[in-house]
């Protein structure tokens, strides 16, 4: 499955690649910076901090949100409507999209492409909500539930044969996504990997979308999810437990792809594995789920090799210093969880630090 991805790119690049409008886009933007000044105008600490310094701006929110540190001028809603605006803003500047890491249990609007309307650039939120969900509150939990979908079991599922018989299908631009692989059964030891491609150009995940009315407001929500299809060499190795990948456009099917002319036959037969020969995948730091800390920032992308760390823990562990190997092991990987047996487990294995298909 994939439920984290990146993008970061100019909007010149997107408007090379996709020729459409970013008018609405930049509309909703306007609105939500309103909001978020409003809210940061009531704290003298925050208002000195601009949205142009999201680390600082996260850092004493964060700090807001501690136990006994609820200052009297905000709620704890006030504050989580506050990272929110904070996460979606602080992605767009100098003139593009540089959401380095997307978790997509955050619910962030990001812009898709559309059959709807292909030319202009919406902005929709990860995590389908189907048009007929009735109660508020299991609605968005759904969402949960609706990050991916299947695409050879579409046409069955409830939550998307309407989208699909309707046609609303989108396209979801990224550079990139992330996946783990699991060093044991239960994924308590678990690498993470990038995989992204060579000529860092732009690539378009497939899509379906939905317009839910929430009927407590009456306003609209606009959803997506992400479909995936069986993995190819390279995700067969890094997403070892499940062995699925996000189902990839060509640009040259983009067109077809968002066309209401297209068959939902025909659409299935798009969803196929990508033997994308710049694809690339390769091994990066747990930053990315490290929790109270901007995780959008460009070094979450970079490149670490685990079997540094894990030839430091053998080395402790043939001195039989159990401790101090488990110390040295855990500050690479993520997981308060790991025991020496998982360790042991681990260290046996070869952590490939870059794969590419041929």
């Amino acid at each position: 499955m994939c439920f984290h991805k990146s993008f970061a790119k100019s909007e010149q690049d997107l408007l090379d690649h996709y020729q459409a409008s970013f008018d609405s886009i930049r509309s909703e933007l306007d609105v939500m910076t309103e909001k978020f000044q409003t809210l940061l105008a009531r704290d003298g600490r925050l208002n000195e901090l601009t949205p142009g310094r999201p680390d600082a701006l996260f850092e004493v929110l964060t700090q807001y949100s501690q136990k006994d540190a609820l200052p009297a001028h905000f709620t704890k809603p006030e504050l989580a409507e506050m990272k929110y605006y904070l996460k979606a803003i602080s992605a767009f500047h100098h003139q593009g999209l540089y959401r380095y890491y997307e978790n997509g249990f955050d619910y962030l609007p990001m812009p898709i492409l559309t059959a709807g309307d292909p030319n202009q650039f919406k902005f929709f939120r990860w995590g389908l909500i189907p048009f007929f969900m009735n109660d508020p509150d299991k609605a968005l939990q759904l969402r949960a539930q609706t990050l991916n979908a299947i695409s050879e079991e579409m046409h069955d599922k409830p939550s998307y044969r309407d989208a699909l018989k309707n046609g609303q299908r989108c396209l979801i631009p990224v550079t990139g996504f992330f996946e783990w692989r699991w060093l044991d059964e239960q994924g308590t030891v678990k690498i993470p990997y990038f995989i992204t491609f060579r000529d860092q150009q732009i690539r378009s995940m497939a899509g379906l979308y939905s317009r839910w009315k929430d009927p407590r407001t009456s306003q609209y929500y606009y959803s997506y999810t992400l479909l995936t299809t069986q993995a190819n060499s390279i995700l067969e190795y890094v997403h070892n437990h499940k062995q699925r990948m996000p189902v990839f456009i060509d640009r040259q099917d983009e067109a077809a792809w968002l066309s209401r002319d297209l068959s939902a036959k025909d659409a299935l037969e798009l969803c196929r594995p990508s033997q994308d020969a710049a694809m690339r995948a390769y091994t990066i730091s747990k930053l990315l789920t490290t929790r109270h800390i901007n995780t959008n920032v460009p070094h979450v992308l970079e490149p670490m090799n685990y079997n540094r760390a894990i030839a430091e823990a053998n080395a402790f562990l043939e001195k039989g210093e159990k401790k101090k190997a488990l110390e040295a092991f855990k500050q690479a990987v993520a997981g308060e969880k790991i025991n020496v047996d998982d360790l042991i487990r681990a260290a046996a294995q070869d952590i490939k630090p870059e794969l590419a298909l041929a």
